[in-house]
């Protein structure tokens, strides 16, 4: 399978986080030369934007939801609130951006493990969490019109969240799945932890991966060749993906 280099919007990128490519300015910053302008009276996307490029995730997460509530058809506003979500999950949506690695193989825990946040030094609460903060992106951009979601419309962030949605939704598949391989008492990977695994958990791993292959995109076809890769086993769900996960 040809390794795909893959490409998120850049003017999203750019407003997602302060990036050497988009300038040494920032877009939310007061003019310092202008006294008559207050940081108080920015507008609510500069303020958005402020917080974002001082890479202040939490600002900026509080920000978008108050706007998006109070505006819920300002769709642009969308995919900058998941990109927070699964910042604040741990998810390095900047290297995936510019990686050349990602989305090939045949497993989707390979491709996605560089982007991921360590389970080490976490309590299996804490890690839970960012699972369920990546949950909340993929949720924010499943919020968005189904026209907002293709490929094929002509509004500029369409694509950018096709491509997050599919991203997102490997990302949790891949953490779900490496919660039940790591002991959070001694900070190693251990295979014997799947027998903390339930039927409900693996149910729900394999949505999140069948609904990524059926999303195409970067991640689409190595969520698919996953999810041949568990089937094969001919027993259970939960079988067939304890067996997958301690091969």
């Amino acid at each position: 399978m040809n390794l795909r280099y893959i490409k998120i919007s850049t003017s999203f990128l750019c407003v997602w986080i302060a990036a050497s490519s988009c300038g040494t300015s920032n877009l939310g910053d007061c003019p310092a030369s202008n006294a008559l302008v207050k940081c108080s009276e920015l507008s609510a996307d500069d303020q958005i934007r402020k917080a974002l490029n001082d890479q202040d995730l939490t600002a900026a997460q509080v920000l978008l939801e108050a706007a998006i509530t109070e505006e819920p058809d300002n769709y642009e506003r969308y995919p900058l609130l998941a990109a927070v979500y699964a910042g604040l999950a741990g998810f390095d949506l900047l290297a995936i951006a510019s990686s050349t690695s990602s989305g090939g193989g045949s497993s989707i825990m390979a491709a996605m493990d560089a982007f991921l946040p360590t389970p080490a030094g976490l309590t299996r609460a804490e890690y839970s969490a960012k699972i369920d903060l990546m949950g909340q992106a993929i949720a924010t951009i499943q919020a968005l019109p189904a026209e907002y979601r293709a490929t094929s419309d002509t509004d500029k962030y369409a694509a950018s969240a096709v491509q997050q949605l599919g991203i997102f939704q490997a990302a949790q598949a891949t953490m779900y799945m490496k919660m039940f391989t790591f002991n959070f008492d001694t900070g190693l990977p251990d295979a014997t932890q799947l027998s903390n695994m339930s039927d409900a958990d693996a149910a729900a791993i394999l949505a999140i991966l069948t609904s990524a292959a059926a999303g195409g995109g970067v991640f689409g076809e190595t969520a698919a060749a996953t999810l041949a890769s568990i089937s094969a086993g001919g027993g259970s769900v939960r079988d067939n993906l304890a067996n997958f996960l301690s091969s």
